[in-house]
């Protein structure tokens, strides 16, 4: 017999707090905002920039009502309109040099790509389909959403767009990368699956000031889910470093 569940105490004690930040499984995200708080007192920035932040944010609010409806201090209100670019000041020193080779090391794993897949178990039925589809008896779209084994048959084979770099198995970015918009593939065996794939848009990622965004946030989430991934594990990460004067 299973035991009672207790009736929850109301008073937020310290216990209680941590009880439920343990059942709401907030530790990482607690985790994630302390490291990014460590690295924004480490950056520290200037006086006048943070004066500026904070009344573009106010508008014509009221100071002290704002903190009041927050509950928060101004120390809250400094941190909270500092971090974010704390966060990108750090971010730009520690991954901005070499990040364009990184770039090319991906091997156009940016580009965007937008193809129709259709999956089946059975390599009679791909065949078939494929011929069908071919001599214009059917579309890639009814094909994929009648016969289609895959979640991807509820959005008539279509996916994307998404990074080439993001695409499993691996092989397929090959495959999808030797054909012709708008044509289909012979039936492939990929694992379990027999597939028919048609390449729809290919987009060729360009290292513009938008990816050079996209690829520093993500070296940034990368970095702060290892430190975090270590608090769990029980090992301290690395000491934070920035140079100020850099």
């Amino acid at each position: 017999m299973a035991s009672p569940i207790s009736a929850p105490d109301h008073h937020l004690d310290a216990d209680t707090l941590a009880a439920l930040i343990r059942r709401m499984e907030l530790t990482p995200t607690l985790l994630r905002r302390l490291e990014e708080e460590a690295i924004t007192a480490l950056v520290a920035l200037p006086e006048p920039w943070l004066a500026e932040a904070v009344a573009t944010l106010l508008g014509e609010s009221p100071r002290d009502a704002y903190l009041q409806q927050r509950g928060w201090t101004d120390a809250d209100l400094q941190l909270h309109v500092a971090r974010p670019e704390a966060l990108r000041r750090f971010a730009e020193q520690r991954f901005g040099p070499g990040l364009e080779e990184q770039f090319l090391a991906a091997r156009g794993g940016h580009d965007q790509i937008i193809y129709s897949l259709l999956r089946t178990r059975e390599p009679a039925l791909a065949r078939e389909l494929w011929i069908r589809i071919e001599e214009s008896e059917t579309t890639f779209a009814e094909a994929a959403q009648a016969f289609g084994e895959g979640p991807e048959a509820a959005r008539k084979g279509l996916i994307g767009p998404m990074p080439m770099g993001q695409l499993a198995p691996p092989q397929l970015a090959d495959l999808l990368r030797r054909l012709q918009p708008g044509r289909v593939s012979a039936p492939l065996q990929l694992g379990e699956w027999t597939v028919l794939l048609r390449l729809e848009q290919l987009t060729p990622a360009r290292f513009d000031a938008t990816m050079r965004h996209s690829l520093l946030q993500e070296s940034l989430n990368t970095f702060l889910d290892e430190r975090v991934n270590l608090h769990l594990a029980g090992q301290p990460p690395d000491p934070l470093t920035y140079h100020r004067d850099a």
